[in-house]
């Protein structure tokens, strides 16, 4: 590393932001990070750590924004589109660069999301608000020059330490199988995301910046489908395990009819506001026409194996290098924004 980084975080202090600024400090870069209430838990961990500093703000705040970026080189910008909504995101992330540009950043990196609905001819049941809005964003990223300020896009995709946690399998006493139920139909693969190698990879776009000039880079662990975590879960645990494709009837159940995003639009009865059954539906449908690093969301895995050999490369491998067992799966650690709206827990039951 040629020297130590002055590196911004915006978005939050959520899993994705958190595991980027502990990679980023363990290597010897100075993060500033932004959050609304800094008396908080993880907030006050982060805090702890040399080298990190948390400052109290709102990242969807111009005057706060303005001074955040004081003698700041590179940022790491990572909306939240659950709590704010497709049309504040979209702004927010624009303004988030003319402002980065202007403060005279080197280095802005943007955690995107594929245009999966785009791909799809804008095939309505494809589309995901919360996957739409940073694409779009990614969209007019593209079309910037890099002479002045370097922009560099990392697509992420479904955590791994969230979705295994979320919608961990449930035993049946009966058999004393543990059941994967997951709304993915027969053959559908999600492109899991470790968190852990997320972070890393972010590290290394800031450290090389030339090789990541106006580029993309998609990270992911491999496509995996509902029966490949079952055999992977027996694999690890020894524990019988088997996925069950979950029905529309038993995934609506899990998702109440309150609107997303709130924090940051007009009101309630914004039209471009959606309830995450809605949101999570298209979601699913996304992955269940997703079959092997095919489709609408697909991943270079090789590129990602050149850049760093020792990924986590199947969920068998991730599942043993955080001890994952069912009986002790922890709450997701995934700070969406869905508790804005009083929804947390109906999401995560």
């Amino acid at each position: 590393m040629a020297h130590s980084l002055n590196i911004l975080i915006l978005g939050g202090v959520g899993a994705q932001n958190s595991f980027v600024a502990q990679e980023l400090v363990k290597a010897g870069h100075k993060v500033r990070i932004l959050s609304r209430d800094t008396e908080k838990e993880e907030p006050k961990k982060l805090a702890a750590l040399p080298g990190i500093e948390v400052v109290k703000g709102d990242t969807y705040d111009e005057e706060v924004l303005v001074s955040a970026f004081n003698n700041i080189e590179s940022v790491f910008v990572n909306t939240n589109g659950f709590a704010i909504g497709e049309k504040s995101e979209l702004y927010w992330s624009i303004r988030i660069y003319e402002l980065a540009l202007w403060a005279g950043v080197k280095h802005f990196i943007y955690s995107t999301l594929p245009y999966v609905s785009k791909k799809s001819g804008f095939n309505p049941k494809f589309r995901v608000p919360f996957v739409d809005g940073k694409a779009k964003f990614g969209e007019y990223l593209k079309s910037q020059p890099t002479d002045v300020m370097n922009w560099s896009l990392l697509e992420s995709g479904p955590y791994a330490e969230d979705s295994l946690h979320r919608r961990a399998p449930k035993l049946d006493e009966a058999t004393g199988e543990w059941i994967w139920k997951l709304f993915l139909g027969e053959s559908g693969c999600m492109a899991l995301v470790s968190l852990r190698d997320l972070a890393w990879f972010a590290r290394y776009m800031f450290e090389n910046p030339e090789e990541f000039r106006g580029d993309l880079l998609s990270v992911g662990i491999k496509h995996t489908s509902g029966a490949e975590l079952a055999s992977a879960l027996t694999a690890v645990t020894g524990k019988p395990s088997r996925y069950v494709p979950m029905t529309e009837e038993e995934f609506r159940e899990g998702y109440p009819l309150i609107k997303m995003g709130v924090a940051h639009s007009p009101g309630y009865d914004d039209p471009t506001l959606w309830t995450p059954q809605s949101m999570f539906y298209n979601w699913f449908t996304v992955w269940t026409n997703s079959v092997g690093n095919t489709g609408l969301w697909t991943r270079d895995y090789q590129r990602l194996d050149k850049i760093k050999p020792d990924r986590i490369k199947s969920v068998e491998e991730w599942m043993r290098s955080v001890g994952y067992d069912p009986e002790k799966s922890e709450k997701s650690i995934l700070k969406s924004g869905m508790t804005l709206a009083g929804i947390g827990e109906v999401i995560g039951k």
